[in-house]
């Protein structure tokens, strides 16, 4: 037996047709799951009972445990902790992290791709847990219902932003995107969602063609941010390990790629890192770099984490120096803006949300996943 909710549109309707029943019993099963989230299959209206029978022979809902909900006192910001059954054995607890955000009319979701992340970034609390799974589609969708029945509060918003390499678990992703903008479900526009990737060769290719494609046309509008951090492939390679894989050069190719394939602005998210990425040159390259396609630029402020203590020896020593000792002033970073700015760069400073409940970028899963 396997999730429902692991299923797209496209896989419930080979499976109501297999089973000798109209193809337009999919959608009334997938609208019951998706837009009514519903619980168990009694739940579904309009189906007739045989086939309610068959789904539970053949299929379970699950959804996710919640493990523990933090609420941040700072700002309007709430972190869970989700746990869903492993694929080895139901003994196996794959436990991930999520965010709410409400904040100038704005509910925004932050939700994770991954359980840990396989890219080890050496800023981000996640990365230093490695990958412990990728998450299926059912624990990626699941993560938008249950925050939705805590809350209450739908999202005007959803950012691929929370733990994971959203690229690197590809087909779940996509298939998420597809379910949460389909108009039998939530029907969440694609304008008001976005996936964030370090970047990979290929990858981003072919995700500008697959949201694109005529089978998606709700997931066309989905917006691409990239962890860029710095234009300087040296450091860049000290702060994201894969981008030694991956150099500027071939990012860039794929972003413009993106840009020209579907139309969509791209974000830059740059962490400001006090004396490391904000010189002159630093400044040049990145007004260059806003010059090749419409895009803005999102300065992020560090948020220093546990494991940073002793020196790392896949760290050099200039980059270990400033992730321990980044400390700088709001001043700094609205100055290192606004030099952008002065070069023609569009730039957003991104708030800190959640940072008292190491909810902020790059905290997910510092203390409470193991």
């Amino acid at each position: 037996m396997r999730n429902i909710l692991d299923y797209t549109i496209g896989g419930l309707e080979e499976f109501v047709i297999e089973n000798g029943y109209e193809r337009y019993r999919a959608k009334q099963i997938f609208r019951a799951l998706h837009k009514s989230i519903v619980i168990n299959f009694h739940e579904i209206k309009g189906i007739p009972k045989d086939l309610i029978s068959v789904l539970e022979k053949n299929f379970y809902i699950e959804r996710l445990k919640t493990v523990s909900v933090q609420e941040s006192k700072q700002d309007n910001t709430l972190k869970f902790l989700f746990a869903l059954p492993g694929s080895k054995a139901k003994k196996d607890i794959i436990k991930f992290e999520s965010v709410f955000m409400e904040e100038n009319g704005r509910v925004t979701y932050c939700i994770s791709s991954q359980a840990g992340c396989n890219v080890g970034c050496v800023f981000c609390a996640t990365g230093k847990l490695g990958l412990i799974s990728n998450l299926s589609l059912a624990g990626i969708i699941s993560q938008v219902y249950e925050i939705i029945r805590i809350t209450g509060k739908k999202p005007t918003n959803i950012v691929y932003m929370g733990m994971g390499e959203p690229l690197l678990n590809y087909e779940n992703v996509l298939n998420s995107l597809k379910v949460l903008t389909s108009s039998e479900g939530l029907a969440i526009s694609s304008r008001r969602i976005t996936v964030s990737t370090v970047g990979f060769r290929g990858k981003i290719k072919r995700f500008a063609d697959d949201i694109s494609s005529a089978d998606n046309i709700s997931t066309r509008n989905t917006k691409l941010a990239i962890s860029l951090h710095s234009t300087d492939n040296g450091i860049r390679e000290s702060l994201i390990p894969t981008s030694a894989r991956n150099k500027l050069s071939v990012i860039y190719d794929e972003i413009t790629y993106f840009y020209r394939k579907t139309g969509n602005k791209v974000t830059y998210e740059y962490i400001f890192f006090k004396g490391l990425n904000d010189t002159e040159n630093d400044v040049k390259r990145l007004s260059a770099l806003s010059k090749m396609i419409p895009c803005n630029i999102n300065i992020v402020p560090f948020h220093p984490i546990d494991g940073i203590n002793k020196a790392d020896t896949k760290i050099n020593g200039k980059i270990n120096y400033t992730l321990k000792n980044s400390l700088y002033s709001k001043s700094e970073i609205m100055h290192f803006a606004e030099r952008l700015r002065e070069n023609g760069v569009v730039v957003n400073i991104r708030s800190s949300n959640g940072v008292d409940i190491d909810a902020a970028c790059g905290q997910l899963a510092a203390k409470n996943i193991k």
